[in-house]
């Protein structure tokens, strides 16, 4: 399987591939894309959202007849490598173990960047029930 960073011309292909496969989100042009292609499909797709020291993780999705496969590990992992950075993701507790699998790590909102912790306690105060986990390049 390859990693392949999309360019903004070719966000139409990552939001076919997220309808086609019951996700919602769109990448906004600001942010880095990062699919997994398989014999040229995508397979396993993310959004990484730029922030002042590092990145958010966001959307990280597999292909609904690929899941179970260690692709989103792959992909995450790959991800990771390519990001050299701090990252984070507001993930749903039932996905703990996976991003603990990558290295992530939960974390409070006074052990984050303010950048990371507001939007993370917004989400909270509206009744959602996301972790907050970080992965610490170093």
């Amino acid at each position: 399987m390859i990693l392949e960073e999309l360019n903004r011309i070719q966000l139409p292909l990552v939001n076919g591939f997220y309808k086609a496969n019951g996700h919602k989100g769109k990448p906004r042009s600001d942010e880095r894309v990062l699919v997994l292609r398989d014999k040229g499909a995508i397979v396993a797709a993310l959004r990484a959202c730029p922030r002042k020291t590092g990145y958010l993780l966001r959307s990280v999705w597999v292909a609904l007849d690929r899941r179970s496969e260690g692709i989103g590990t792959l992909l995450t992992e790959k991800t990771l490598v390519v990001l050299n950075n701090d990252c984070w993701c507001y993930p749903y507790s039932h996905l703990q173990n996976f991003y603990e699998t990558v290295g992530f790590l939960l974390k409070e909102p006074d052990q984050v960047p303010e950048d990371i912790a507001v939007p993370y306690e917004n989400y909270r105060s509206k009744g959602e029930a996301f972790l907050l986990m970080a992965f610490s390049k170093r």
